[in-house]
């Protein structure tokens, strides 16, 4: 997965950002989730053929897809001009991905499509996927035990590829993992300390 999708599909309801602008409307909110739909779609496509919630980085192909699909995302909410905590997300985690960080993520796609083959990435995945889906089932009864749940979900996650990342394609890839990780998480679950994970 090296995670880029997963990151847009964690919901959250009630988390409320210190002073908003302007807290968009009903209407608005309905705009950007029409936005949203084709990188749901996509994401759900992927899971379809992975059997697993996340999007795995098969060369160039899905990771250009992605990019295509986030400025398509980009165009259709220029108009939305009130705080909407889904765009902030899709933003944290696409926007140095298909940004300046683009030739790296380019390098390296390669790479992160060998990691995706590999036993021990593919234990790491299929215990995150299993986290996440326990985590869901949290969400009915607190919002706050699913945030819990989520932050443990990703950071077992972190800890298990961090070694096969780092050996399979050097420090670099992995400093950008950490990077859409990290960016991504101080909006949609900013109490969550990766840290430790990351680093």
């Amino acid at each position: 997965m090296i995670l880029f999708g997963l990151l847009l599909l964690i919901p959250i309801p009630g988390v409320e950002t210190k002073e908003p602008p302007v807290k968009c409307e009903y209407s608005d909110e309905k705009k950007v989730s029409e936005c949203l739909q084709p990188m749901l779609d996509y994401a759900t496509k992927l899971q379809a053929e992975t059997g697993a919630m996340q999007f795995p980085l098969q060369g160039g192909q899905v990771f250009n897809q992605l990019c295509s699909i986030y400025t398509d995302f980009k165009e259709c909410v220029s108009s939305v001009r009130c705080d909407s905590l889904s765009i902030d997300a899709v933003h944290a985690s696409y926007s140095y991905m298909c940004g300046s960080g683009q030739p790296l993520f380019q390098k390296h796609a390669g790479c992160f499509a060998e990691v995706e083959a590999q036993k021990e990435y593919i234990s790491c995945k299929i215990a995150a996927t299993q986290a996440i889906s326990e985590a869901q089932g949290a969400k009915g009864s607190s919002t706050e035990a699913y945030l819990t749940e989520m932050c443990r979900a990703m950071d077992g996650y972190l800890r298990c590829s961090h070694p096969i990342i780092l050996a399979k394609c050097g420090n670099d890839a992995w400093t950008l993992v950490s990077t859409v990780t990290r960016d991504s998480l101080g909006v949609t679950m900013p109490n969550c300390d990766m840290h430790k994970a990351l680093f």
